[in-house]
């Protein structure tokens, strides 16, 4: 049975004595280790906080060079998933993923297993955005294949997880396009707070404060001391709009040669991850205006988790800049909880819940979309001002308590302790279905590479 708290507030949901922890396996299906991006991050994190209260498990994909004291961590065959998986999630009693295979989701059901399905990211967006540059067949494929893993994932997960509410009303109207929220999905739970909570990305406590003050002076020449550095985290993914952003350094460094704009990363630690072309397109346009490791300055490797403190606490200003469209709308920039971890001035277009965030409490500028006048300007506001960027710091330190690590998982602890399952009946017949089209857009999928 579910273990009672004897009290329950918002960080402690601990067990009675004479009750054993809960089992808990967090499935992570991308690389997990020193170096690794967004999702690997978010289950390494969720899977320390959770070991706190819970006998947590994090399975990783293959291979890690990471060791935890109180989270367990198991490597498993990413080849072989499903089999490996499901035999080594006996004993659980949770599982919490971003997306899985039908066979392991059967297996959870067969096992008495809570599945809950941790959609933060709107893969099914996601991936128009991702290969656009692909042939026409390869989009669709990809796209079904994104579709029907999401179509799955809803018809059997006990619960779920998204990032914003934005998110949540993304989800609300696929759960009511495909009739899973039905007349008894709804007399469960109205509100959808037996199946729907938002467990946004998260970030950790503190502020961020550099270990290694000269490693942009060591590895970066062309970066002195005196300089104001713009912070590119993350990836240079297609969707985002980096040119805009060295437009409007070009221009400043016609007039200062104080500004200068750092990508944090382009190699994307997972091999199986394409380099976007965007990446390459500002790489090329650097190079072409001769503002390569003048102005603007690229870490070509990938930095490891630990480190970017160094990075994000040298910085003056953190940016993200991105087009008009509809992955825009419902994504949520994980890059920018690092931004509030460091109390950084941002930097960012409008668009998304993040900006909106931003705008509502003053924690930078907001700008519209591909606007480089817009950007030079905001870069200004906040360099020339100490006043008002440190108004903007102060901002921060307001509102960055609602996203650290410990309250995520707090909200995820509270649906495992309160029991927040939405009871009903596995319709094996319709997951079949969509489970024969899944394998289908797969077979499509590898056809048309």
């Amino acid at each position: 049975m579910m273990f009672e708290s004897k009290s329950l507030n918002t960080h402690h949901y601990m067990s009675d004595k004479n009750e054993s922890k809960k089992k808990i396996g967090l499935i992570s299906l991308d690389k997990v280790g020193k170096k690794m991006a967004g999702p690997g991050i978010r289950y390494l994190e969720l899977g320390r906080h959770l070991s706190e209260k819970f006998d947590a498990t994090l399975f990783v994909p293959d291979e890690t060079d990471i060791k935890e004291k109180k989270l367990k961590v198991v490597c498993y065959n990413s080849t072989k998933s499903s089999r490996d998986l499901g035999s080594k999630i006996r004993g659980c009693d949770v599982i919490i993923a971003q997306s899985l295979r039908p066979p392991l989701i059967k297996k959870i059901k067969s096992l008495g297993i809570k599945y809950v399905a941790d959609l933060y990211d709107p893969l099914a967006i996601e991936v128009l955005e991702y290969t656009k540059d692909d042939n026409q067949k390869l989009q669709q494929s990809t796209f079904e294949f994104n579709y029907y893993s999401l179509i799955i994932s809803l018809l059997s997960a006990d619960h779920m997880l998204c990032a914003s509410d934005k998110q949540k009303d993304y989800y609300t109207g696929f759960l009511s396009g495909q009739k899973i929220l039905n007349p008894d999905f709804y007399h469960k739970t109205p509100n959808l707070s037996k199946f729907i909570s938002i467990a946004p990305f998260g970030l950790p406590g503190g502020k961020a404060a550099p270990i290694d003050r000269e490693i942009f002076f060591s590895k970066f020449p062309g970066i002195s001391k005196k300089d104001k550095i713009i912070y590119w985290g993350g990836g240079i993914w297609n969707w985002f709009d980096p040119i805009s952003v060295i437009k409007a350094v070009e221009q400043l460094s016609k007039e200062r040669d104080d500004i200068k704009l750092f990508f944090l990363g382009t190699k994307h630690p997972n091999p199986k991850i394409k380099t976007m072309k965007m990446a390459s397109e500002a790489l090329e346009y650097s190079k072409k205006h001769d503002l390569l490791n003048k102005s603007v300055f690229f870490n070509f490797d990938w930095t490891p988790y630990d480190e970017r403190v160094n990075y994000l606490g040298m910085s003056a200003i953190g940016i993200s800049t991105h087009f008009d469209n509809t992955e825009t709308r419902f994504s949520f920039r994980t890059r920018i909880l690092d931004y509030l971890w460091a109390e950084l001035p941002m930097i960012l277009t409008r668009g998304d819940s993040m900006a909106d965030l931003c705008e509502k409490n003053d924690l930078g500028v907001v700008v519209d979309f591909e606007s480089p006048a817009e950007i030079k300007k905001a870069i200004e506001t906040i360099v020339n001002n100490e006043s008002v960027a440190k108004k903007m710091s102060e901002n921060i330190r307001g509102v960055k308590s609602e996203y650290r690590w410990q309250k995520v998982a707090d909200t995820i602890g509270k649906i495992i302790s309160e029991d927040k399952w939405l009871e009903r009946d596995f319709d094996s017949i319709k997951f079949a279905t969509k489970t024969f089209d899944f394998y289908f857009a797969g077979l499509k999928k590898k056809m048309a590479k």
